[in-house]
C-alpha cells in the first residue's frame, strides 16, 4: 500500500540523506543511517557485494571511503508503500564517480524501519541495469 504522505516525505529524507553521506564520504553517519541487526544487509550489483549485520557493513563503508573517490547518486522516480512501521521503497535513477565520467543507470530498492522516531535502513539494494 502507498505510504501516507508524512511516511512518504520521512522515508525520502532517510534515503536522501544516506546518498549524501555517501557521496560526502561520512562513515559515521553512513552507519548510523542503517540498524545494527544481524540481518540488515547491503547488496549491491557486483559478485561478492553482500554485506550482512553490522561489523560488514561498518566494513563495507570503510572499504568505500578509503577508494580516491565518492559516488554520487541521483534519483528520479521514487516510491514509497508502508505498513506500520515497516517502508520499503524503490527509486530509479543514476550515479557518477565524484573523479569524473559518464552517469550510469541505477536503480535502488531497501526496506526501512521506524525506530524510535528514526527510519533506519534493514536492506539497501542497489543495481546498475543495462
Amino acid at each position: 500500500m502507498l505510504a501516507r504522505a508524512e511516511v512518504r516525505w520521512a522515508v525520502y529524507k532517510a534515503v536522501d540523506d544516506l546518498l549524501a553521506h555517501i557521496a560526502d564520504g561520512r562513515h559515521h553517519e553512513s552507519v548510523a543511517a542503517f540498524a545494527e541487526d544481524s540481518d540488515t544487509a547491503i547488496y549491491g550489483s557486483e559478485a561478492g557485494e553482500a554485506f550482512v549485520g553490522a561489523k560488514a557493513i561498518r566494513a563495507f563503508f570503510a572499504d568505500l571511503y578509503a577508494r580516491p573517490y565518492r559516488v554520487i547518486f541521483t534519483l528520479g522516480e521514487r516510491t514509497v508503500s508502508a505498513s506500520g512501521n515497516v517502508a520499503w521503497f524503490t527509486g530509479e535513477g543514476t550515479y557518477r564517480l565524484s573523479t569524473g565520467g559518464d552517469e550510469l543507470p541505477y536503480r535502488l530498492s531497501g526496506v526501512l524501519e521506524r525506530r524510535r522516531e528514526r527510519w533506519l535502513w534493514q536492506l539497501f539494494s542497489g543495481s546498475e541495469p543495462r
